[in-house]
C-alpha cells in the first residue's frame, strides 16, 4: 500500500498565500506560554506550517485556514489554563466553556475552508472541460484535408486520454495514481493508459489536484 502524501511545507506555497497566513495568524494567535522569543517564533512557524498543510490556493482559503489553526490553538490554550487552577471551580468552568466555544468556531472555519476548496476545484474542472471542448473543434477545422484511406486513422493517445479523463474522471484518477489500468475497468489501449498515467496537459495534470484513494469506487 502506498504511503500517504507528506504535508506540503509552507515554503512551497506562493508568497501571497504565505503573507495572508502569517498576517492572520499573528493577529489571532494567543501569546506564547513562555517569554522566550525562540519559543514564540517556533510556535508561529508551527502554526504557519499547520495552516499551509491544508493547501490553501487563494487568499480567502488562506484566511480560513489560518483562522481554523488560530481557533484550535486558542481552544487548547483555554484547556491549559483550566488545569492551572484545579481548585477554583469558577475558573475551570469558565476556561472549559471558552475552550468548547473556540473548538466550535474552529470546526466552522474548517468546514468553510473545505467548501471553498471544493467550489474552486469545481470551477477549475469546468474551465478545463470548456477549454477542451473548444480545442477539439478548432483542431478538426485546422486539420488539412486528406484523401480517403482504407487504413484506420492512427490513435492519438493524448487526445483519447483527455477524453477518457473528462468522461471517467474517477477511473482516470485511479489509473494515474496506480500507473496502470485496473482489471475491473475492462480494456483500454495501452498507449492511452500510459498517456492518462503520465500526460502533462492541463486536463491530465488536473487529475492530481484531488488526492486519489486506493479504495475509490470507479465511476
Amino acid at each position: 500500500m502506498d504511503a500517504p502524501p507528506s504535508p506540503v511545507p509552507a515554503d512551497t506555497l506562493p508568497s501571497s498565500i504565505l503573507l495572508v497566513l502569517a498576517h492572520t495568524l499573528r493577529q489571532n494567535l494567543s501569546a506564547a506560554a513562555t517569554d522566550s522569543p525562540k519559543d514564540a517564533a517556533r510556535s508561529e512557524c508551527a502554526a504557519i506550517e499547520h495552516a499551509a498543510s491544508l493547501l490553501p490556493a487563494t487568499a480567502d482559503e488562506a484566511n480560513l485556514a489560518a483562522l481554523y489553526v488560530a481557533a484550535s490553538a486558542q481552544a487548547l490554550e483555554c484547556l491549559r489554563l483550566s488545569r492551572l487552577y484545579p481548585n477554583d471551580s469558577a475558573v475551570v468552568l469558565k476556561c472549559t466553556a471558552q475552550s468548547a466555544s473556540m473548538m466550535r468556531q474552529a470546526r466552522a472555519f474548517r468546514t468553510a475552508l473545505e467548501r471553498a476548496q471544493i467550489a474552486r476545484r469545481k470551477r477549475e474542472g469546468t474551465a478545463a472541460a470548456d477549454a477542451a471542448k473548444r480545442k477539439v473543434p478548432a483542431s478538426v477545422a485546422d486539420a488539412p484535408a486528406q484523401a480517403p484511406s482504407p487504413e484506420p486513422s492512427k490513435l492519438n493517445p493524448i487526445a483519447e486520454a483527455e477524453r477518457y479523463a473528462l468522461h471517467h474522471r474517477k477511473r482516470a484518477v485511479l489509473i494515474r495514481r496506480l500507473g496502470h489500468l485496473p482489471a475491473k475497468f475492462g480494456w483500454l489501449a495501452p498507449e492511452v493508459v500510459h498517456a492518462v498515467a503520465t500526460g502533462a496537459t492541463p486536463i491530465l495534470r488536473g487529475l492530481d489536484e484531488k488526492p486519489a484513494r486506493m479504495t475509490a469506487v470507479a465511476a
